[in-house]
Order: C-alpha cells, then structure tokens, then sequence
C-alpha cells in the first residue's frame, strides 16, 4: 500500500470521544496483544492517542513495538514521558541503542493531549521518515528520521511480536488515561486525520476518523466494560478482531473502576498533581491518575482538585480506603486565593470549609475564617474504611454540605438548600480538598463523576467536568504567594497565558514556569520569579480552560 498523505475531512466541531481507559501504574496496568502474520508493506505506519497525564514521576511508556528487540533490538521502538530526563516529563524517543529526549516539556495533567507519530521510510530525507506531533503540531526538537534507512522496514506489522500499550518490556508504566487509539500498519496519515484546530478557539480537537482500515490496522475505544477481556474492555473496532489484552485493569463497580467518561470532550477534575502543599516530605502520594490521595508520614499532607469554580452548583465524592488509629481526615472545599502558599492553609486549615475526624467521637467543622471547630460538630459521628463523604456546595448562594454513606449531615438538604451547616464567600474560585493527617497511614479516593458516583447528586448538581462548567475569561493579572523552591506555586487563572511577565521580568516557558489549561506553574526558586511571599504578575490571555464551543478543553500544554 502506498502512502496516503492528503487531510481526510470528517467529523470535526460535533464529534465527542465517549470513554476514556485508566492505566493505574501502581497496579501495572496495560494492553498487549501479539502480531499474526506480517505486513506486506512496512515501510508506512501512524500511531494516534489521546491521553492525559496522571503521575509525574519516573518514566511512563506511551507505547512500545518490539520490546526486549525479538527481531534485534535495532527495531525496537519506545515513546514515553521521561521524567529522569535533564528538565523532567521530556518525551523521549528509544529505537534500539538509540535515545533522544525533547529539550520541551509534557508535564500539565489537567487535561488531555493528542499524541501523533507517522512513519514513512520512503521520504528522501532522512528526518521526514518519522515525525512526532503533540496536538497537531510537529515537535522539531527531536530528530528521529536519521534512525531509519531509505526504504526501510518499521517494526510495525512484524510477525509473531508482542507489542504494547502503557508499558515497555522492562515496565515503566504508564499512569494517566488514554482514549481512542488507532494504529495503523502500512499507512502514514497526517496528524490532521484524527484531529483539528477548532476554528472559534484556536484548539486542537478531536475529528472522526474517516479512513479505511487496514487489515492489521487497530482501533480501541473501550466502550465494553463487561468485563476485563479482550473481548469486551480491548475490544478492536475496526472490525479486524485485534483484540487487546488488558492486564491489571478492573471494570468491577467502586474505586478501581477504569472505565471512565473522562475524555478529550469533556474533561473531568482530578486531585491536583502540580502543586506543592507543604514540605516535600509532606505532600503525600498521588496514583491512579490522580485519582488517588496516599499518605502515612507523621504530619499533614492535603491536596485540592485541579479545577476551581466561582459559581454553580457542584456534587463529587471521596471513598476513604485506608484509616487507622492515630490519623486524622478532612475533606470539603478550599480557597484558591490560598491554595498556592504551601503553609497558609495549613495545620488550621483556614481558608478552607468542611468537615474533619481528629480522632475524636464526632467530626468538627472546618470554617473559612477559623478553620478547625474546638466545638463538637455532628455528634457520635467518625469517618471508617469504605466510607462514602458526599459533597455539594453552592457556590453562588455560598452554601456547603457534607454527609456519608447516604445520609447528609445536620439533616441537610442541598435540592433544597437548606439546613446547610456551613457558609462561604461568593464571587471567587473554590476547589475540592483533602487533608490527612497524623503518624498512621490513610489513603482517599476521589470520584468527581468520571465513574458512576455511588449515591445519586442532589437535584441541580452537576459534576466536575468541563461540559458542566461555564467559559470564563482568562485573568490577565494578578498576585500570588510565592514559596522560593523549584516546585513552585500553581497560579488558576480561567485559562493559559500566552505571554508573562512575573514581578516585571519575562517569563520563559519551561524554564520559569509552565502553561497548564487552567493556568501556570512555577518552576523556579528564582526571587525574581518566585520570591518568598507576595509576586505579581500580568500576561496576555491565551485559551480559555472551558472553551465557548463544543467539544472543549481538548488542549494540554497549549
């Protein structure tokens, strides 16, 4: 088969991508299957996958093709996020003995990227045989084309090869979402084939693919949850039966579900993987695409979700699934303005709104002025292993509610909004948050709709996804609470910056700070930067987080 290099038009402003498939990395999670018989024609190949970012640690294997190198290990091909990697989250291309890393960074998990590789050994020159595009654009900072010879076979379509999807031979797991993969075996199509720049906000998004496979050409889109089988969750749709195997994913109901709606279309909150609150030492772990909230040092770890909400009404859960004696919960809401400190929410937990078991026979409230209650809140009452913390919380009426396992605390009655226990300011930014704390281990998972929520919401409350959200300006100036360290503060701001400037100094991105969907992260301990204390900074507005058309958010590191 020849190439095929021409746009296929298709789909386009209404497509939506339904499913998306978590790959818990601490429960080495992928999908493998076996090659058959080999292609007739290798010399073209294209890889399309939508994915988002959980973990930022270590390196997370994207894909591989002929791991361990069956047919030499000159044939081998890797793509992951390499997190060893002189800046850290570099996208790092391995074919056999050969390693090249991007001087670019990938490490924003709030949303979703389109990862796009084509092969076609056929171009005369030697750097156009394989190109790598991240939502839609072509990445020039690693030249892979001069690992293949003209005319070359890829290791695509190889018989009797294992291949991989979230993990490499040696492990390396990946830990994120993916959605909607498509590998095709003897064609090389542009990344414009499964994508398009959205004509109204300038992202890439999603487009219906509109080609024709191959017969070694596969296409998963994890529609089945029945079970966890090839058959079912790897179902291949292209209508070949390649068929994936999954290993170390679960489609059984409650917080090992992997099954998500949490896609390109509509992206959903996660715990908030880019922020430091507190000490390194106490930030405690996230796993399970951030997902899930671990901690066992002896002090107070806390985390908060990766959106912020100025207004609506907002329903998710926590299932808390490691609790012992010696440990302390909390979970609710917490200021944005405060978020990014480090130490100005912490021990008190002022700033933020909910309710916290201090190992005492009730849970005490957590009050925005004052922070822990040394009143008793709702009596006779503690958090245990497999609890369900229900929250809604009104943020244009400023109301908060909180309850467990079906039964909301204080008689509340959030369809109705009343008998809310606890108030907060409107007109600005609140996110979920978390803390734990004390010298036993706890962990909580939180669900913010992308699984089925185990008690049905409040009439009028929606879950945490950008299809529930409104579209927001993007702030263009503002201030915030530096901390002096190289993981620095992560500023919400509706959006990302095209430009910044930081206390007057332009701002190099990926040097001093990174881009995110909903913002910007400091990377730097410089004062210039990042000072101890108060910094402001101004920035032409780049795109909105929630976009003014459907589908939206599709972008990450814009």
């Amino acid at each position: 088969m020849s190439a095929i290099h021409q746009v296929l038009l298709a789909g386009g402003g209404g497509y939506q991508i339904t499913n998306s498939l978590r790959f818990r990395a601490s429960n080495s999670a992928y999908l493998s299957w076996t090659t058959g018989s080999a292609a007739s024609d290798r010399k073209y190949a294209t890889v399309s996958i939508w994915l988002k970012r959980g973990a930022l640690t270590g390196r997370n294997a994207i894909y591989a093709v002929n791991p361990a190198g069956a047919s030499g290990a000159s044939n081998q091909i890797t793509m992951l996020f390499d997190n060893a990697g002189s800046n850290g989250d570099n996208i790092t291309y391995n074919n056999g003995s050969v390693n090249r890393t991007t001087t670019s960074v990938y490490r924003d998990p709030s949303a979703h990227l389109h990862f796009h590789q084509v092969f076609d050994t056929t171009q005369a020159t030697a750097a156009d045989r394989v190109k790598t595009a991240i939502n839609g654009v072509i990445l020039t900072d690693i030249n892979i084309g001069q690992d293949f010879s003209l005319n070359a076979n890829t290791p695509f379509g190889q018989a009797s090869v294992t291949e991989y999807i979230g993990r490499r031979d040696s492990g390396l797991y990946f830990d994120g979402l993916v959605a909607e993969i498509i590998i095709l075996v003897g064609q090389a199509l542009p990344a414009s084939s499964f994508g398009q720049t959205d004509a109204a906000t300038g992202v890439w998004v999603p487009k219906k693919f509109s080609g024709t496979f191959g017969s070694l050409d596969r296409y998963y889109k994890f529609a089945d949850a029945s079970a966890a089988t090839a058959a079912a969750i790897g179902k291949d749709s292209s209508g070949n039966g390649l068929n994936a195997t999954p290993s170390g994913i679960s489609v059984t109901a409650g917080t090992t579900f992997d099954q998500m709606t949490d896609t390109p279309t509509n992206n959903y909150a996660t715990f908030d993987a880019i922020s430091p609150v507190g000490s390194a030492s106490s930030i405690g772990t996230l796993a399970a695409a951030n997902l899930t909230f671990d901690h066992s040092a002896a002090n107070y770890a806390q985390r908060f979700g990766s959106f912020a909400v100025a207004s609506g009404k907002w329903y998710f859960e926590y299932t808390i699934t490691t609790f012992s004696s010696g440990r302390s919960c909390a979970f609710g809401i917490g200021k944005t303005a405060d978020y990014p400190s480090g130490t100005g929410v912490a021990g008190s937990w002022t700033g933020c709104v909910g309710y916290g078991d201090f190992g005492d026979t009730f849970l005490r409230p957590i009050t925005e002025a004052s922070g822990i209650s040394a009143t008793s809140g709702v009596a006779s009452m503690t958090f245990a292993v497999n609890d369900v913390i229900m929250v809604a919380f009104d943020v244009d009426a400023g109301k908060f509610w909180m309850g467990k396992n079906g039964t909301w605390f204080d008689s509340g009655n959030p369809a109705a909004g009343t008998n809310q226990k606890q108030t907060f300011t409107t007109g600005i930014n609140w996110r979920p948050w978390c803390v734990q704390y004390g010298s036993s281990a706890a962990q909580s998972v939180a669900n913010f709709g992308q699984r089925a929520f185990a008690y049905t919401p409040p009439s009028g409350f929606k879950a945490l996804n950008t299809a529930n959200l409104s579209s927001t300006a993007v702030s263009t100036s503002g201030s915030f609470t530096g901390n002096a360290a190289a993981d620095g503060p992560f500023v919400w701001i509706n959006g990302n910056p095209a430009t910044l400037t930081i206390n007057g100094n332009a701002v190099t991105f990926g040097t001093h700070a990174d881009k995110t969907a909903g913002g910007f992260k400091l990377r730097t301990s410089s004062a210039s930067y990042n000072a101890s204390g108060s910094n402001s900074w101004t920035a032409t507005a780049g795109k909105r987080f929630v976009q003014l058309q459907k589908p939206n958010n599709a972008q990450v590191n814009p």
